[in-house]
């Protein structure tokens, strides 16, 4: 990498001119020159160090605390746009376009407050030896060059002490034009994982998969088609339904993060750009705690790496748990907090709408409802909407709207928490066989006894959710009066 302390011939004579220029405002201005020890401004001229367009930055030579990198223009300006930027050696890595272009921006033409001091013998006290000062090196596209050092900030002001690189004149300039020259390498890097896309080219999300190995089975969110149809019970249910470990539908405030939150996630801090493999393995990327995939519509599919786990204390001794995280095909280890990862955290019962059926009524084929004690009872549906339903009750025509009330209390069926290792071995309490018009859904939710309090739905056989007692007294009691004109209960404790 390229370190100057000496701009060109060009330059000298124009930071010279300039230096002679302050010393005869100085004079004119009846203000008293300089000793050099007050550290204090001795004019408020605005004056300018370096002239050139921002654009025409090829190239900025940066040496801080932190190390010495390059900032290299990527594309030249355009009629719609800057140049850009990026640090040599990561220009395939995602850039923070913003704060990177505020080095050329803000340097080309940067202009001094005013002189502190002409000739300083003690550029330490300003932080400006070469011990301490950050260098900066401009590059720019007609050959020329402009080197400056930046020191400390100014005591309680808003300006920091400058000086260029070939005089020991020293100059403040406003701190937020040179305070960005001080940040590592990495804090130009974008903390953006994966971009969020444009509204009108957002993709649909089909299926989002969570492996762990927290866990002995796969969490899979799919699309459901049927979501996007005029007549389903829109805003009751997520777009997604899980289809492993067990069918559920999902909650759309609770599941949203996890089916979409890879768009637009953004990490805590930079890791590692290009790791080695040494590096993957230490983060654990290698051998990964979680794996989340995202498979869209427009063909693409991200896999996020989640690697190990660990905490720390802020100045207040605040812990704060992080994971390491890598996106296939963006070759950086990126730190993000445990609040932001949900796939290393989320459970089913976390996502899982309470709801267990949600089908739009008059989209239902068949249902048949039986109980413990109770006539079977087998729905034959035919309808398109409310003004030409046809509903039969065990081959007998009955009052469509009777059916829909009752249909009414079934969709309150809800769940108190996921269960996937109930006993599903014993006689059913209750069971809801259900298939839509089309024949393309079909599902059985079986109730067996846990206690006295307690009973698990089964859907299509495999254990699923928990559910009140309750519930059943309440579907047994409503199934006894459907042949009268009684209002169904809705409500069970």
């Amino acid at each position: 990498m390229r370190r100057k302390w000496l701009g060109i011939a060009g330059g000298v004579v124009l930071v010279a001119a300039l230096g002679v220029a302050a010393f005869l405002l100085l004079r004119d201005g009846g203000t008293e020159e300089s000793s050099g020890n007050s550290g204090e401004e001795s004019s408020t001229a605005s004056i300018s160090l370096v002239s050139q367009e921002s654009n025409d930055v090829t190239s900025i030579d940066v040496t801080n605390s932190t190390g010495s990198f390059e900032v290299v223009r990527t594309a030249e300006a355009t009629d719609d746009g800057n140049a850009t930027y990026a640090i040599a050696g990561w220009e395939d890595l995602p850039t923070d376009t913003s704060t990177i272009w505020t080095l050329p921006n803000n340097a080309s033409s940067l202009e001094a407050d005013g002189v502190v001091e002409e000739n300083c013998s003690d550029l330490a006290k300003f932080g400006l030896d070469e011990k301490t000062a950050i260098a900066v090196t401009l590059h720019f596209a007609d050959g020329s060059d402009y080197a400056f050092r930046v020191g400390n900030a100014v005591s309680g002001g808003s300006d920091t002490y400058v000086a260029p690189a070939d005089t020991d004149t020293v100059y403040t300039v406003r701190t937020s034009l040179v305070a960005n020259f001080s940040k590592a390498s990495t804090d130009f890097l974008s903390k953006t994982v994966l971009e969020e896309p444009a509204e009108d080219d957002y993709p649909i999300v089909n299926s989002v998969k969570v492996e762990r190995k927290d866990i002995d089975y796969v969490l899979e969110l799919d699309y459901d088609k049927n979501s996007a149809k005029s007549d389903s019970l829109s805003g009751s249910v997520a777009t997604h339904v899980m289809v492993s470990p067990v069918p559920a539908y999902l909650s759309p405030d609770r599941s949203k993060d996890v089916t979409n939150g890879m768009f637009g996630l953004k990490a805590d801090s930079i890791v590692y750009p290009h790791p080695t493999e040494e590096q993957l393995a230490e983060t654990g990327i290698t051998d990964p705690f979680a794996t989340a995939t995202m498979a869209c519509d427009d063909g693409n599919t991200y896999v996020l790496k989640i690697g190990n786990r660990f905490t720390e204390k802020d100045d207040s001794g605040t812990e704060t748990a992080y994971y390491n995280i890598y996106l296939d095909g963006v070759d950086v280890v990126y730190r993000i907090a445990e609040s932001d990862c949900c796939w290393a955290t989320v459970t089913p019962t976390d996502v899982a709408s309470r709801l267990v059926l949600a089908t739009y009524v008059w989209n239902i084929g068949d249902l048949t409802v039986k109980a413990e004690g109770e006539e079977d009872m087998h729905f034959e549906v035919n309808a398109t909407s409310k003004k030409d339903a046809a509903v039969k009750l065990n081959g007998k025509e009955i009052d469509a709207e009777r059916f829909r009330l009752f249909y009414t209390f079934l969709l309150k069926t809800v769940a108190e928490e996921v269960k996937l290792d109930g006993d599903t071995s014993g006689t059913p309490l209750a069971e809801i066989q259900l298939s839509t018009k089309d024949g393309k859904e079909l599902h059985d939710y079986t109730f067996y006894k846990i206690d006295d309090f307690t009973c698990l739905i089964a859907v299509d056989g495999q254990s699923a959710y928990t559910t009140r007692m309750s519930y059943l007294d309440t579907l047994r009691s409503n199934m006894e009066i459907f042949d009268t004109d009684q209002d169904f209960a809705t409500n069970w404790s």
